[in-house]
């Protein structure tokens, strides 16, 4: 009787750490990062409020093998200045596609590598009503594509939690920047980048949560 007990409680266990990397697997994930810094002095205040959201779906399509899509939003503020006059805000979006095979290390522990592509549309808004008022519109546009990879813990059945340790990145971004200043003068500028990047170990270190359905 104790023989079955052991045999099916490691039945059990072999398949609730396999759940999470076979076939068919779905995996939702999400993330949210909020921060505020806030600086005040004799009629002064300098405030930033940093908000991010992410929002993704993976699919197992074969054990160990997952390709995933995600979606991202991010608006940060910056108010600063006697009685706060100076304003800069800045909206992005954006979204990209990734693909991650799993490599087995201890029981639910697994290290991953794997590509994505990305693609993020921001605008940043300046408005200054001091000495100089003037007004000045950033609108940019990037894409780009990388390898990456990190560690996942399958938690259970149903979580996990996943960090990025390593990655690669070549990066092409265009910006337009359009400026008023107080005499209605009226200035274009466009301008073009192009990057290759790279992050060591624990470098820009971010987690990401699933729930396993």
């Amino acid at each position: 009787m104790k023989k079955q007990l052991l045999v099916t409680a490691m039945a059990v266990g072999i398949s609730l750490c396999g759940f999470a990397q076979t076939k068919g697997t779905n995996a939702l994930s999400f993330g949210v990062n909020s921060t505020t810094n806030k600086l005040s002095g004799n009629n002064y205040e300098n405030k930033v409020k940093n908000n991010s959201f992410t929002l993704g779906y993976g699919y197992f399509f074969k054990d160990n093998n997952k390709i995933g899509l995600d979606l991202t939003y991010g608006l940060n503020k910056n108010t600063y200045g006697n009685d706060n006059i100076n304003n800069q805000e800045q909206k992005s979006y954006g979204g990209n596609l990734s693909y991650q095979h799993y490599f087995p290390l201890v029981k639910t522990l697994f290290a991953y590598a794997g590509g994505k592509a990305s693609y993020t549309h921001s605008k940043n808004n300046s408005e200054f009503t001091n000495t100089y008022p003037q007004v000045t519109n950033y609108t940019s546009n990037q894409y780009a594509v990388g390898a990456y990879g990190g560690i996942t813990w399958f938690v259970s059945k149903r979580f996990a939690l996943e960090t990025s340790l390593l990655s690669a990145d070549i990066a092409y971004s265009k910006t337009e920047q359009n400026e008023v200043s107080a005499n209605n003068a009226f200035t274009k500028s466009e301008y073009t980048s192009f990057n290759l990047s790279s992050q060591g170990f624990i470098n820009n270190l971010g987690f990401k949560i699933y729930i396993l359905f």
